[in-house]
């Protein structure tokens, strides 16, 4: 199991490097059967007392004065958000870059920066971390993802297995 970004998971199902992927909706499919997972959205993760934690939910420009905390250069979440910055003519404050929500949020939670996480992983930290998790008001920060595969048929056993659990697990959260 790895991450790419979510064009080069296409290519890698399209070339048969990989049997199944996950990626974000947004992203072309084309020759390639989907099966829709599930919707997560986008949300800025600030620190307690930070100007903008006592605020529900803000935009993505608003946050830009401050800086940030980033997933891996190259990963995906940084790919996609750096993406987003660059089609607005934003520039990003990136002040370090982490490899999982769990040290992002830690160092959130000490005011090293804010960031962008996922709702799920954003609310599960939540319960044990002290941040504040604020709605982004932006279109993209909707993210639904789908299971991509060549041929659901023509998958080996295993492999179509797990497609059968993701899509039954995401049927049952959602």
């Amino acid at each position: 199991l790895r991450e790419y970004p979510s064009a080069d998971i296409v290519r890698a199902v399209l070339e048969g490097k990989t049997e199944v992927g996950i990626v974000a909706g947004h992203v072309s499919t084309a020759g390639l059967q989907t099966l829709p997972y599930f919707r997560d959205c986008m949300m800025l993760v600030v620190p307690p007392g930070h100007a903008l934690a006592a605020r529900r939910q803000v935009s993505f420009a608003e946050a830009l004065p401050y800086e940030f905390v980033g997933m891996s250069a190259g990963g995906a979440m940084h790919s996609f958000i750096a993406g987003v910055a660059r089609e607005h003519g934003w520039r990003l404050r990136l002040r370090i870059h982490v490899g999982n929500y769990d040290a992002m949020c830690r160092l959130i939670a000490c005011g090293v920066g804010i960031g962008v996480v996922a709702e799920s992983a954003a609310r599960r930290h939540a319960r044990t971390m002290d941040i504040r998790v604020l709605r982004l008001e932006d279109a993209w920060s909707e993210q639904p993802l789908k299971i991509c595969v060549r041929s659901l048929e023509a998958l080996p056993g295993l492999a179509r297995a797990l497609v059968q659990v993701l899509v039954q697990q995401a049927g049952a959260d959602g």
